[in-house]
């Protein structure tokens, strides 16, 4: 049920469920953050895309997820907290523009914007049709050769900007925008 002062969260875990590591079940996350009192806890696929309603600030949410992942599954997971309008915004600046695949475009988030002299060494860098940009604390890229391949990626980028990220495609951003906005 919707409580006047919720607000809707998208909250994304940074290297969950991926290569055989960080296995956390989502049916059992799901019902630790119901017990935490997290108000429409859900998920999207498995890859640690978290959707729930709450009054709290984003800052404390993603504070009390993390420590709630290392409580009751052992586990340290980077955790990044979105409200609609910074969900909104990473869909709507994107500066990668044409006719590029969903499935191949990336939106990444950056624990911090990025310095501006990594940035520009890396922009000098020759990555073949590989292709990014930087706008604030979001990182976009595009694979047009899919990514298993590929030069870029999430640890590419921590490594050259040193950053903590975690990415997903425009797709799955999509995907939780709706699925936020029904929550």
């Amino acid at each position: 049920m919707k409580e006047q002062n919720q607000i809707p969260y998208i909250i994304l875990l940074r290297a969950v469920n991926v290569s055989g590591k960080n296995i956390i079940k989502m049916a059992a996350l799901r019902q630790k953050l119901q017990d935490a009192g997290f108000s429409n806890a859900t998920t999207y696929i498995q890859s640690g895309n978290i959707l729930l309603r709450s009054a709290a600030p984003a800052e404390l949410i993603q504070r009390q997820v993390k420590a709630l992942i290392q409580d009751q599954f052992g586990l340290t997971v980077e955790t990044f907290v979105l409200d609609m309008p910074l969900l909104k915004k990473a869909l709507s600046v994107n500066p990668l523009q044409g006719e590029l695949a969903p499935n191949r475009l990336f939106i990444t988030m950056l624990d911090k914007t990025p310095e501006k002299a990594l940035i520009a060494t890396l922009k000098a860098t020759d990555h073949g049709n590989e292709t990014f940009d930087v706008v604030d604390n979001i990182l976009y890229f595009y694979l047009p050769d899919g990514a298993a391949r590929a030069k870029m990626s999430n640890n590419y980028f921590e490594k050259k900007l040193q950053v903590i990220a975690t990415g997903r495609n425009l797709n799955t951003y999509q995907k939780l925008l709706e699925l936020a906005e029904n929550l």
